[in-house]
């Protein structure tokens, strides 16, 4: 291992991605952003008032959760006395950034028992990487809710893989939240929205219950996105920067990309959650024909979202124009959308003159 790694820097190299996969749904805990977040401290916004009643709704689940576990966990004779049902699977449905994955988060940090927290895309790569009835059975035997961020319908394919996971963890006792977003320019075509949903899902939809948050995207407010055209150059801005309890990595573009189609997505976690910072040398734009590639980043930039990990990039584009036009209005448009959203709050680009 590097020697620099005593200093608090990190190759990509020194990260150890063989972690099992196994042992990773095992501590598949509130990612650390997250870990603090309760359904008291989300503040609703006075002015959309969906967002206390989703909070009202969400306290009323966890008290139907935490009955049903008690029943179940009486002898059968007894439990079939104090027979209870199931709760309903929860979808949050709402724009970017108006405190869904706080509030699913919250669910997971408040619940007594065990749940286990997934994005979408790690959903789909599980079900990719091993079989589905098998992913249900290890999911289901060893948590009592299931937490899905960013439930997609963008994709056919991806959507059936959700789809049937829902409809087989159905048959176990095991309870799934999920969150959806509506893009911005699809606010008026939200009901359209959810009556897709309904209609791809046919008869399951009538284990959910649908909780439409609205609101603005806090991130934007934020205005954390720094466009530098300060002679400095990344280099001297990462041997600057403090890290905190962990470390920071600079790499090259094309060397993370590289790195990125050598590993499993679900492994990405291990470089995420072990750096405070990741600095990216020569940031360029993907091109109409890396799909693939623009996918594995926005997954990446997801767990970095997760795992709260600042990003420091060098580029001669606007980050806003790092996906060719035909990605952000293709069919992962929610995908790439996200992505930009998130990098909103934890980016700062240093462009190139």
């Amino acid at each position: 291992m590097n020697s620099n790694t005593n200093l608090g820097i990190l190759s990509i190299d020194d990260i150890d991605f063989s972690t099992s996969i196994d042992s990773l749904i095992d501590s598949n805990a509130i990612p650390p952003k997250f870990k603090m977040c309760t359904l008291d401290n989300y503040y609703p916004d006075r002015d959309y008032p969906s967002q206390e009643e989703a909070k009202r709704k969400l306290k009323i689940f966890l008290k139907q959760m935490e009955d049903f576990k008690k029943i179940k966990r009486k002898p059968k004779i007894l439990s079939k006395v104090f027979k209870t049902k199931k709760p309903k699977n929860i979808y949050l449905d709402g724009v970017f950034g108006v405190g869904k994955t706080h509030l699913l988060s919250a669910i997971g940090n408040e619940y007594k028992h065990k749940s286990a927290f997934l994005s979408f895309s790690e959903l789909v790569y599980l079900i990719a990487f091993y079989r589905l009835r098998d992913v249900v059975m290890e999911l289901s035997n060893k948590f009592d809710i299931v937490l899905i961020d960013e439930f997609e319908l963008d994709d056919p394919g991806d959507a059936m893989m959700g789809i049937n996971f829902i409809r087989e963890i159905n048959y176990t006792d095991c309870v799934v939240i999920a969150t959806s977003n509506t893009l911005p320019s699809q606010l008026g075509e939200r009901k359209l929205d959810i009556f897709t949903f309904k209609e791809r899902i046919g008869k399951l939809a009538n284990s959910f219950d649908t909780i439409i948050i609205d609101g603005k995207d806090y991130r934007i407010n934020l205005k954390k996105i720094k466009f530098n055209s300060t002679n400095k150059s990344i280099e001297s801005i990462f041997k600057s920067y403090k890290a905190g309890g962990k470390k920071k990595l600079i790499v090259d573009f094309e060397k993370l990309i590289e790195k990125l189609r050598e590993i499993h997505p679900f492994r990405y976690t291990q470089l995420s959650y072990n750096i405070d910072a990741l600095f990216i040398e020569n940031l360029r734009p993907f091109s109409s024909e890396e799909l693939m590639d623009a996918l594995r980043f926005t997954h990446l930039i997801d767990t970095l979202y997760y795992g709260d990990v600042e990003i420091f990039a060098n580029a001669k584009c606007d980050i806003f124009d790092i996906f060719h036009p035909d990605l952000k209005e293709g069919k992962f448009k929610t995908k790439i959308g996200r992505c930009l959203s998130r990098l909103s709050e934890k980016g700062t680009l240093i462009t190139q003159n």
